[in-house]
């Protein structure tokens, strides 16, 4: 089951395309891949990659000079100077959650998840509006196979941004993958109803619709996620699979 939950929440375990970095405009090697991700993601992902350049810019010029080695440090693909930079700017700034969600982001990709967590779970304490930081808390618990309180994490972010279409999508995809369909397509539901409207979860949920043998249901969560961006690739395949 772990397996086939990996492959349902995939796009939705993604930080920002600062996919490990609080070096914080993430090199093309570290970035995670975008082929699944449709315009509403990616414009999330953009905007919250701007808004940690903003913050970055307002950091002392000490902490400045230390990001700057940790943007070369991932540039030369050299992850164990990046953590050690990183750990000295949470030395400096004990209260900076980019700098504890990085960390925890170092953890992960190494597989340290339960380091990686408790990093998370520190950096919502500091920042509890960080989004981002909620649904790499929740990859990381999907990963350990901890998918109940993936789950209450999920509800905790939807819980505080009701109307962050994402939060529900990856709600949806955990239920999903907890054979909980009913709930899963409410959430689904949830996400489609909120901002911003994305291809994604509309093609999403129409895979889940067709697993179910609601055909024409499904046919039609394609068809919207084309009208909101034509073309895109996910939603084309899987409307011409269900035409086969």
């Amino acid at each position: 089951m772990l397996a086939t939950l990996s492959r349902r929440v995939r796009a939705c375990l993604l930080g920002p395309a600062l996919a490990c970095c609080i070096g914080l405009a993430v090199s093309a090697a570290h970035a995670q891949p975008a082929a699944p991700l449709d315009h509403a993601y990616q414009s999330e992902l953009r905007a919250e990659n701007e808004a940690l350049q903003t913050r970055i810019k307002q950091l002392s010029p000490a902490m400045q000079t230390l990001n700057t080695r940790i943007s070369a440090a991932l540039r030369a693909n050299d992850p164990q100077e990046a953590q050690r930079v990183a750990e000295e700017m949470a030395k400096q700034d004990p209260r900076n959650a980019d700098v504890r969600l990085f960390l925890g982001k170092l953890q992960a990709q190494q597989g340290k998840l339960p380091a990686a967590q408790d990093l998370f779970d520190e950096a919502i304490k500091l920042n509890p509006d960080h989004k981002w930081a909620y649904v790499n808390k929740a990859g990381a618990q999907a990963q350990r196979g901890d998918l109940p309180n993936a789950l209450a994490t999920t509800q905790a972010l939807t819980s505080r941004f009701p109307d962050w279409s994402i939060g529900y999508n990856l709600q949806a995809s955990l239920l999903d993958g907890m054979d909980r369909e009913d709930e899963a397509l409410a959430a689904y539901q949830k996400a489609v109803r909120a901002k911003p409207a994305s291809a994604l979860i509309l093609t999403n949920q129409g895979n889940l619709l067709r697993r179910l043998g609601r055909q024409a249901d499904a046919r039609r969560s394609y068809e919207d996620a084309l009208r909101i961006q034509p073309g895109y690739p996910l939603a084309e395949s899987a409307l011409a699979d269900l035409r086969k």
